[in-house]
């Protein structure tokens, strides 16, 4: 009895092993995660406070798909699906961004990272064992995007400090003070106005970003993956100057696979189409974007057959993946809807406003046109990224495999698991029964030559 209690307990280890939630490490999330790209910091020169800066970042094309293929999840009922494929029961993104003054390598005014943003498992980021608050008013250590469906990110940071815990420290000695991690010469506080300023012409203050992905389990703690820090981004003495873009630096929109999605607006169908956000333009929408103008993406389109293009409303952030645009605008007197078999011509370019520099407006060359037939597409079919979650590359998954394993796409997970992991269960739990045999036999024997 002893011996076969001693094969459960060992089967059931083992089966406890294959069974640990997923993302053991980085590797295992659902995109790579990489460093916030093209970290770019603009002095706003007063904004809410003296000191206030604006910093923007990129997020890659495969987190923005991943997160927009999630979005989907969530408009069509399919998230609980979507999130069994990923492998928890939820999964978000923020940012964390460090700052130094004059020199990041400083003890008191270089960068202000500390262990304790990486996060406790049980009291989250920038928290000790107990609870308390490890980190300044101007250490972000929790900062949530935008929209981590769209490709770039802005916030403000080292905002105004007014004359309490924020700048003078807790007198429990929890969390510093700005006061503390500046010196004494790098900065003038009125106490009276509760202004802080930090002359520019002399100093210069640096920028640097991470990437934090939370997942959640049930009945295990959050579990925390850092990306690398940025290149850093700098406002002040320091700081690069900057020149606003030209028409030479805005490529044509790269957009593919126009299709007609089930979806309505005013009584007219909505098309959807993938738009590819290369690097180039990636860096110079995030360096626009923090020097106070803006790329955005327009789309035209027309049914097959009218001689005018006619601008659609819709997506217009640049995100990478996929794109929703409203037909409503091509009805007309004579076509009060838009049929859900017409034929669609799609084109899109980008336009650039920067009224700091210039007045109007600067356009991009147009994309290719792109068309669809109705050999082509399947009509009122939802996307099939909504049921499931994207391979590595961020494209959507094949239509009609949602029920199929994820790992070896063709068996239907008896119990939830892939049939192979169930093989390699099956196998070590054989391996594990062999041994504890073998090894009792060989007591056994041992036992009888002694007597």
């Amino acid at each position: 009895m002893k011996k076969i209690l001693s094969v459960f307990i060992v089967a059931a280890i083992v089966i406890s092993l294959f069974a640990l939630p997923a993302f053991a490490d980085e590797g295992d999330l659902p995109f790579e995660l990489v460093a916030p790209a093209y970290v770019t910091a603009e002095w706003l020169e007063g904004g809410d406070s003296p000191t206030t800066t604006y910093l923007s970042y990129s997020l890659s094309n495969e987190m923005t798909a991943f997160f927009k293929n999630m979005e989907n999840a969530h408009s069509d009922g399919t998230i609980d699906r979507f999130m069994e494929n990923v492998g928890c029961d939820d999964i978000w993104m923020n940012v964390q961004i460090d700052w130094a003054v004059d020199d990041v390598n400083d003890a008191v005014s270089g960068w202000h990272y500390t262990k304790y943003w990486d996060g406790n498992e049980y009291f989250g980021l920038g928290k000790d064992d107990e609870g308390h608050a490890r980190f300044s008013e101007w250490d972000v250590v929790e900062c949530g995007l935008n929209n981590a469906t769209e490709t770039v990110q802005d916030v403000w940071v080292t905002r105004g400090v007014p004359n309490d815990d924020r700048w003078n420290g807790d007198p429990e000695g929890y969390w510093p003070g700005v006061k503390d991690q500046l010196r004494p010469d790098q900065y003038t506080y009125n106490e009276e106005e509760e202004e802080l300023r930090i002359d520019y012409t002399k100093h210069t203050v640096y920028f640097r970003a991470r990437f934090v992905v939370t997942v959640r389990s049930e009945g295990i703690p959050d579990r925390f993956y850092f990306s690398d820090w940025s290149e850093t981004a700098c406002v002040g003495k320091d700081s690069e100057k900057f020149e606003p873009l030209t028409k030479a630096d805005l490529d044509a929109p790269v957009i593919t696979g126009l299709r007609m999605t089930d979806k309505e607006f005013n009584g007219n169908p909505i098309v959807a189409f993938t738009l590819t956000v290369p690097d180039r333009l990636m860096e110079n929408a995030t360096k626009v974007a923090a020097k106070g103008g803006g790329i955005v993406i327009e789309v035209w389109a027309r049914v097959k057959g009218d001689t005018e293009f006619v601008e659609l409303q819709g997506d217009w952030i640049i995100k990478a993946g996929e794109m929703e645009s409203a037909l409503f605008s091509l009805a007309n007197e004579n076509r009060p809807n838009v049929p859900k078999d017409s034929v669609i011509e799609l084109r899109c370019r980008y336009r650039y406003d920067h009224p700091k520099y210039f007045d109007g407006f600067i356009y991009s060359d147009w994309s290719k046109t792109i068309a669809f037939g109705t050999d082509d597409i399947a009509y009122n079919t939802a996307p099939a990224a909504s049921d499931t979650a994207p391979a590595s590359s961020g494209a959507d998954p094949a239509p009609g495999n949602n029920d199929k394993c994820p790992i070896c796409h063709f068996c239907p997970q008896p119990l939830g698991l892939c049939i192979f992991i169930w093989l390699a269960i099956i196998v070590a739990i054989a391996v594990v029964v062999i041994i504890i045999v073998k090894s009792a036999k060989k007591n056994e024997n041992k036992e009888k030559k002694e007597n």
